[in-house]
C-alpha cells in the first residue's frame, strides 16, 4: 500500500476517473420516466426504454409523439373555434412590456402643404410713363436762325397714382378663372418757357400763318395721361404639393418651403389709354393764353397669354408673372384752338377722326409678400406695362398753315410705365 507520500505531483488517481465514468453511465442508464432528485416532474408514465432500441430510434419516436400532440391541440383549437362567436375570438398576443425606439421627426411633412383655392390682390400702385413720344419741336423763337426752345423730348412725366384688383379661383380640378382691374390717373407733363421780347411762337407755317400762335412772352405745354385696363382670363393652375426632400429644385428641399404653383393665364384684356396735349402762347399783357389742344382716345382689345409663379416659404413668398397680348386697336382724336381775341373764330374749326389698326400689351410685376398669416399677406413690388400701337396727343399736332381741320391719325405710338406696387392678398 502506498503512503499519500508516494503519489505523484501532477498527476490524480486512478480512482478519480472511475468515479467519474460511473456517474454517467448511471445517467445514461436512469429510466425515462424518472426526473431527477429536485427537479421537473414529467406528466404520465412512460414506460422503460426497450434495450433492443438504439438512440437514433429514441429521438425518432420522440419526435413523433410531439408531432401527434402538437396534431391534437390544432384539431382542439380548430373545433373551439368553430363553436365560440367571432367577436369571442381570441385577441393576438401582444408583448406590452417591450418599448420600441419612436422617431420624432421635427420639420414639414412630404405633402402636407395646402394649395388656397381663392385669392383676392389690392395694389396701391405709383408709376411713371417714359417719354416715348416723336422728337419734335413745340415752342421756337423766332429769331434768325431760328432756335427750338421746347420739343418733345424735354418733356417728363410725374409719378401717377394707381390701383390694381385681382381676384380668382383655381376651381376643384385645376382649372380655374380670374378678374382684374388696372387704373393710373393724372399722370402730369409740363415745361413752360419764356421770352422777354415776346418772340416764341408755334413750329412750322402755323406760327406765322396764326397769330394766336405767335409773338408770346410765354410758351407752355401741359400733358394729362389716364389708363385703365381690365382683363379676364382661364387660369390652368399646378401645385408642387410643397416640401420634398427628393425634389431636382433646390428650393423644394429646404424645411421651410411651404409650397409654390404655376398658372398659365389665357384670356382677353382691353385697355384705354386717354391722352391730352394742350400748347399754349401768351402774348404780353395778355390775361390767358392761346392754346392749341389734341385730344387722343387709345382703346386696345387683345387676346393675351401668361405665366405666374409663386413660391411660399413659413413667413415670406415670391410671386412673378408676365402676360403679352395682340390687340386690335380703335383710335380717336379731336383737335381744337382756342384764341382769346378771337373766341368764335377759330383759326382752324374743331376737327375729329377714327383710325383701326394694331397693337400690343404686355404687362409684368416681380412682388415680395410677407405673410402676416396662412390667410393674409402684405406685397411689395415692381412693375413694367407697354402698350404699342396707341395715338398720342403731342404727336398729333398739325404744325402747317393749313385752315381745314387735321384729320389724320398717327397711331404708331407706344407708352411704357415702370413703378411700385405695395398692397394686401388674402388666400384661403
Amino acid at each position: 500500500m502506498r503512503t499519500p507520500s508516494s503519489v505523484k505531483r501532477g498527476t490524480l488517481p486512478g480512482g478519480f476517473f472511475l468515479s467519474i465514468m460511473a456517474c454517467l453511465c448511471l445517467h445514461a442508464i436512469q429510466p425515462a420516466g424518472a426526473a431527477p432528485e429536485g427537479g421537473l416532474e414529467l406528466r404520465g408514465e412512460v414506460p422503460p426504454v426497450p434495450a433492443d432500441i438504439v438512440p437514433a430510434d429514441i429521438e425518432q419516436t420522440a419526435t413523433e409523439q410531439t408531432a401527434t400532440e402538437q396534431t391534437a391541440t390544432e384539431q382542439t383549437a380548430t373545433e373551439q373555434a368553430a363553436t365560440e362567436p367571432a367577436a369571442a375570438a381570441t385577441p393576438p398576443r401582444t408583448q406590452s412590456g417591450v418599448e420600441f425606439p419612436t422617431k420624432v421627426f421635427s420639420g414639414p411633412l412630404v405633402g402636407a402643404a395646402t394649395d388656397p383655392q381663392r385669392y383676392f390682390v389690392f395694389d396701391a400702385l405709383a408709376m411713371q410713363r417714359n417719354n416715348a413720344l416723336k422728337d419734335g419741336p413745340l415752342v421756337v423763337e423766332n429769331v434768325t436762325p431760328q432756335f427750338t426752345a421746347l420739343q418733345t423730348n424735354m418733356l417728363q412725366s410725374t409719378v401717377a397714382p394707381g390701383v390694381r384688383l385681382l381676384y380668382g379661383d383655381y376651381g376643384c380640378d385645376g382649372v380655374g378663372w380670374e378678374t382684374g382691374y388696372l387704373g393710373l390717373w393724372n399722370m402730369y407733363s409740363r415745361a413752360r418757357m419764356e421770352s422777354p421780347n415776346s418772340l416764341l411762337q408755334a413750329p412750322g407755317g402755323l406760327g406765322f400763318a396764326s397769330t394766336a400762335m405767335q409773338n408770346g412772352s410765354e410758351g407752355d405745354f401741359t400733358g394729362i395721361t389716364a389708363l385703365q385696363s381690365a382683363d379676364v382670363n382661364i387660369v390652368f393652375h399646378q401645385f408642387d404639393g410643397g416640401w420634398n426632400p427628393r425634389s431636382q429644385r433646390p428650393s423644394q428641399r429646404v424645411n421651410w418651403y411651404d409650397g409654390g404653383h404655376i398658372d398659365w393665364i389665357t384670356g382677353f384684356r382691353w385697355a384705354g389709354l386717354d391722352d391730352v396735349g394742350v400748347l399754349g402762347f401768351t402774348p404780353a399783357g395778355a390775361p390767358a393764353a392761346n392754346t392749341y389742344t389734341s385730344h387722343t382716345s387709345s382703346n386696345l382689345f387683345a387676346g393675351q397669354i401668361g405665366v405666374r409663379g409663386r413660391m411660399e416659404f413659413q413667413e415670406w413668398a415670391l410671386e412673378s408673372w408676365i402676360k403679352v397680348g395682340l390687340a386690335g386697336t380703335s383710335l380717336s382724336q379731336t383737335q381744337s384752338f382756342q384764341d382769346q381775341l378771337a373766341p368764335l373764330d377759330p383759326f382752324r374749326p374743331t376737327g375729329s377722326s377714327w383710325k383701326g389698326g394694331m397693337g400690343m400689351i404686355a404687362d409684368a410685376n416681380l412682388s415680395g409678400i410677407w405673410r402676416i398669416d396662412d390667410t393674409w399677406g402684405f406685397r411689395f413690388g415692381y412693375n413694367l406695362l407697354w402698350l404699342t400701337g396707341v395715338a398720342l396727343a403731342p404727336d398729333q399736332y398739325n404744325f402747317s398753315a393749313s385752315t381745314s381741320p387735321s384729320t389724320a391719325i398717327d397711331n404708331t405710338g407706344s407708352l411704357f410705365l415702370s413703378g411700385a406696387n405695395a398692397g394686401l392678398e388674402a388666400r384661403w
